[in-house]
C-alpha cells in the first residue's frame, strides 16, 4: 500500500522525519493518493493523443489536436529595452529549439504527469488548489483575511486597483530553496475582478509566472505556470479553476511554448534570465504570451466561458506583480522556503530578483500605461519588495522583491 509522502529538501539542515501516522491514517492517506492519480488517469485517457514526446528534462508531453479556435491579437508585446548596465537574457525555451522533437502538424504540447512522481498527502481538492490546501478566502490571493490556519501564503508584492484589460512585463527567474515538497515558492502577475470579501465567492483571477514547487512539478527546478480561479480560490476544477493543464479551462495555442515548461535560472553574481509576459482581455479570452509566442488563453466568455460579469468577463480591477510562498503550516517553526533569489532587495542587481517594465492595459485597443501601484508585504522580517515607479531608466517601473525567510 503506497501512501503520499512529504519530502524535505536535501539541501535542508537535517532533522528527525516527520511522524507516521496509525494504520487508519495510512490507510486513510492511501485512498487520497489513489484518488489523485485516478483524477490524472481519467483526464489522460479523455485526450485524444496523436504523438508522445520527453523533453531533454525528462517531461512527458502528449501531442494533441488544438481546441484554440481564437485568433491571437495583433498587439505589441514587452519589448527587451537595452541596458549595458544591468543585461539580461530571454528564457531559452526547449521545444523551439531546433533539435527539439515535436509533434505533427495541427497538434499541440500538454503535460503529462508521471504519476508514480505524485506523492501528495492531502484531499484532491488540495492538490488542485494554489497550495497544499484549498484556500477558504483570499483577498486577492492575500492572506490578510482568511486566518493563518486556512492560509498560509506569504507576500512581497505590488497591487494597483484600475480598471484594465490586461498587464505585461518581466519577471526575473532564479532557483530558491524551497524547504518541503507541499510549499511553493514563485514570481508572478495576477489580474483580478470580483469581490474577494469573506464568505464570497465570486471573486477572478488570472495568474501567469515562475513556480518551484516539487509537490506539482516533481523537482525541486523553477517552471512557467499559468493558474485561474472563478470562486475566490474555493474550489478546483473543471472549469473552476486549478493550475496549468490540471483542470480544464486552458486552450493551448503554442507548438514551443506550453505550462509547467522548465526555466532557466539566473545566477548570484552572474547571468540574469527573465521570463516575458503579457496578459489581455482580446474578443472575450484572456491571451497569454510568453516571450514573443502567444501561448494560449482562457475563455472568458461564450460556450467554453470560465468568468462572470462580475468577474473576469469583461475587463479587470486590479494588477499585481512581486511573489508568494506557502509555509505549510504542519511543518515546525516558520519556513526557510526562499522567495525570488533568497535575497532581500537592497541586495540589487545579480543579486536580488526583479521585475522590470510593468505596464497595464488601459483600454481595448491595447495601450500601455507604466504601473504606479502600492506594496503589500505581510511578513517583512522574511520577504521584502522596493520598488522605482519614476521612470527614469529602461526598466520603466521595477522592483525588486525577495527574501530568505526563516523568520515571521
Amino acid at each position: 500500500m503506497e501512501i503520499g509522502r512529504i519530502e524535505r529538501n536535501p539541501d535542508a539542515p537535517k532533522s528527525a522525519p516527520p511522524p507516521r501516522g496509525g494504520r487508519e491514517l495510512e490507510r486513510e492517506a492511501a485512498e487520497r493518493l489513489d484518488e489523485i492519480r485516478q483524477y490524472f488517469k481519467d483526464l489522460y485517457a479523455r485526450r485524444d493523443v496523436i504523438a508522445r514526446t520527453t523533453t531533454s528534462y525528462g517531461e512527458d508531453l502528449d501531442w494533441v489536436p488544438s481546441e484554440a479556435d481564437a485568433e491571437p491579437p495583433e498587439l505589441e508585446y514587452a519589448k527587451r529595452p537595452g541596458n549595458a548596465d544591468r543585461p539580461t537574457s530571454p528564457q531559452p525555451f526547449e521545444v523551439a529549439a531546433g533539435n527539439a522533437e515535436k509533434g505533427p502538424p495541427g497538434t499541440v504540447p500538454v503535460i503529462r504527469k508521471q504519476l508514480d512522481s505524485i506523492t501528495a498527502t492531502g484531499t484532491l481538492q488540495d492538490y488542485l488548489a494554489k497550495g497544499s490546501r484549498a484556500k477558504v478566502v483570499t483577498p486577492p490571493d492575500d492572506p490578510g483575511v482568511a486566518p493563518a490556519a486556512v492560509s498560509p501564503h506569504k507576500y512581497a508584492h505590488v497591487i494597483q486597483q484600475v480598471t484594465n484589460y490586461g498587464t505585461e512585463g518581466f519577471i526575473n527567474t532564479w532557483r530558491p530553496f524551497v524547504e518541503w515538497s507541499d510549499e511553493f515558492s514563485l514570481g508572478q502577475e495576477w489580474v483580478v475582478r470580483g469581490s474577494f470579501a469573506p464568505g464570497t465567492t465570486d471573486g477572478q483571477t488570472v495568474e501567469v509566472g515562475a513556480q518551484t514547487y516539487k509537490g506539482l512539478y516533481g523537482d525541486w527546478s523553477p517552471h512557467l505556470f499559468i493558474f485561474y480561479t472563478t470562486n475566490n480560490y474555493t474550489a478546483s476544477g473543471p472549469k473552476k479553476g486549478g493550475y496549468n493543464t490540471d483542470v480544464l479551462g486552458w486552450k493551448q495555442a503554442s507548438t514551443t511554448v506550453y505550462p509547467t515548461m522548465r526555466l532557466a535560472e539566473s545566477v548570484y553574481f552572474g547571468s540574469q534570465y527573465d521570463l516575458g509576459i503579457k496578459v489581455t482581455l482580446f474578443n472575450g479570452n484572456w491571451w497569454v504570451r510568453i516571450g514573443n509566442e502567444w501561448m494560449g488563453y482562457y475563455p472568458a466568455g461564450g460556450p467554453d466561458g470560465l468568468f462572470n460579469a462580475a468577474g473576469l468577463l469583461n475587463s479587470a480591477q486590479s494588477i499585481d506583480w512581486g511573489g508568494e510562498v506557502v509555509d505549510e503550516i504542519g511543518h515546525p517553526g516558520p519556513t526557510r522556503t526562499q522567495m525570488g533569489s533568497g535575497y532581500f532587495p537592497f541586495e540589487g542587481w545579480t543579486r536580488a530578483a526583479y521585475v522590470r517594465n510593468l505596464a497595464y492595459q488601459s483600454d481595448t485597443s491595447g495601450t500601455m500605461v507604466p504601473m504606479h501601484g502600492y506594496i503589500h508585504e505581510t511578513n517583512p522580517n522574511a520577504y521584502r519588495i522596493v520598488v522605482d515607479f519614476s521612470g527614469t531608466t529602461t526598466w520603466g517601473s521595477n522592483c525588486y522583491w525577495g527574501g530568505p525567510g526563516g523568520v515571521e
